[in-house]
């Protein structure tokens, strides 16, 4: 049931008024019902996984509240790890007993809702929520519709108060937001995401293009991940927001990022929130010195790599982030240094100019192998981005018409990156969220109808899978 279909619009409106009729008591058994049914609506294997993790959280939650000692929780862990570990990388298993698994496929959001159950039990060890003994309420989080097929994870705290707290009557300004970022999402996936998804194919086809082609695409492949999964995760919020059951940002702004280690604290929050809580400061953080610091930084991305996907693109990808991170934490002095002796009007917009392209850069570099998945095809393409480009006018003509970018297509999608980057820039310190419920009243009502207009009049006909449905 996808988002962007005439059915979930129907299912999402009947439940959305049927909630806000019920007293609240009865709103966790309404949550429950929705979230089976929309399970179900992803097919019999994703109803059945989903089912199976939930229970294995709440049986877990239940025993180490009871014994909090020993090694429970990472039994638990393990076991609710297996699922997905079977599901991604059995299938590319180089043995003859794993052939008959190799068109295997993952259930729709089985990482998400198995790194939710983690967090339960990780914060259930550490004290800081108790064990959810209501099965309903504790399916109520994990199977949370809006969240189920592409995130954010969301931390068991903040959800249960939410639930426990709500409101008799619906919040007219948190419903207002909400919808907000409706129009926003379905200009991001309509209007940015699905259209730019077309121009990628030279990252798969570089024979059918020149050099400089091959660089629109993964330009194209870097806006197309950002612009699509950001309008999901805005979706997923709004939805929750309707309900009177808000989420924190999972995206803030990360391609205004002037450092790696900023990116990272603005893309998929969520995710990245999840790796530095249970992975990264449980290893020793930056806090027990040099080799602990390089050891935890390198784990937590390599895992964060293999956890995309089971190719070596993932883990080249997850492996240079954790050194860029690395060298360019060894480096801050140095930097710090070196603009301390440059001319004043260099250490603020031109600093900033120069951070920002330069990350950019490496952002890129890590895409490239993010896209193209394994080494092979990386060096494939390699041999076609290195190549001369020449400094000619047909040249660069070319480069844009062999990928079908012509006029009309660059100045709308001119026009549309220039809105999503200006207002990506005005919300970079808070979210779009929060920034859009400080807008006033005509402003955003101007938003909400440039949003409708430009998915009703430009946007891409039918709607394209979620990129992050395939992790």
């Amino acid at each position: 049931m996808s988002f962007f279909s005439l059915t979930f619009a129907v299912f999402l409106i009947g439940i959305f008024f049927i909630w806000w009729l019920l007293p609240q008591k009865a709103r966790p058994f309404l949550l429950c019902a929705a979230n089976l049914v929309f399970a179900a609506a992803l097919g019999f294997w994703a109803f059945a996984m989903l089912g199976f993790i939930t229970l294995l959280g709440y049986l877990g939650g239940l025993v180490l509240q009871k014994v909090p000692r020993g090694p429970l929780l990472f039994f638990g862990v393990l076991v609710l790890l297996a699922p997905l570990a079977l599901y991604k990388y059995l299938p590319i298993l180089p043995f003859a007993w794993a052939a008959p698994f190799s068109q295997l496929m993952a259930p729709l959001g089985l990482s998400f809702y198995t790194f939710k159950s983690i967090s339960y039990l990780i914060e259930v060890k550490r004290r800081t929520i108790p064990a959810v003994k209501n099965p309903i309420l504790f399916f109520g989080y994990i199977g949370f519709f809006p969240q189920l097929p592409m995130g954010p994870i969301q931390r068991p705290a903040p959800f249960f108060e939410a639930l426990a707290g709500q409101p008799r009557h619906l919040d007219s300004a948190l419903a207002l937001n909400a919808c907000t970022r409706i129009c926003w999402a379905l200009f991001l996936k309509k209007c940015l995401a699905d259209p730019l998804s077309g121009f990628t194919q030279l990252l798969e086809w570089p024979d059918y293009g020149h050099s400089l082609g091959v660089v629109w695409s993964l330009v194209a492949y870097s806006l197309y991940l950002y612009f699509d999964f950001a309008s999901y995760s805005q979706l997923a919020i709004a939805f929750g927001e309707l309900l009177g059951l808000p989420c924190a940002e999972n995206f803030k702004s990360p391609y205004f990022s002037r450092s790696i280690g900023e990116f990272w604290k603005r893309w998929h929050i969520s995710l990245s929130s999840f790796l530095r809580d249970y992975i990264y400061i449980p290893l020793g953080g930056s806090r027990n010195g040099t080799a602990v610091l390089i050891l935890a930084t390198m784990v937590t991305f390599l895992l964060s790599g293999i956890w995309h996907g089971a190719t070596a693109g993932f883990v080249v990808w997850g492996g240079m982030h954790g050194l860029f991170l690395l060298i360019g934490r060894a480096t801050k002095k140095l930097r710090e240094r070196f603009w301390a002796k440059t001319p004043g009007f260099c250490r603020g917009p031109v600093r900033s100019v120069l951070s920002w392209a330069f990350t950019m850069l490496l952002v890129a570099a890590g895409w490239f192998f993010f896209a193209t998945r394994t080494l092979p095809q990386a060096a494939a393409i390699a041999q076609h981005l290195f190549q001369p480009m020449p400094l000619s006018v047909l040249y660069f003509k070319e480069s844009l018409t062999q990928l079908n970018l012509f006029p009309p297509e660059l100045l709308r999608l001119g026009i549309f990156g220039l809105v999503a980057a200006l207002v990506d820039f005005k919300s970079r310190d808070t979210g779009f969220g929060p920034w859009a419920a400080k807008l006033r009243t005509p402003v955003r009502v101007v938003l909400c109808y440039f949003c409708i207009f430009a998915v009703l009049f430009f946007g891409a006909s039918g709607s394209l899978p979620g990129i992050y449905f395939a992790f």
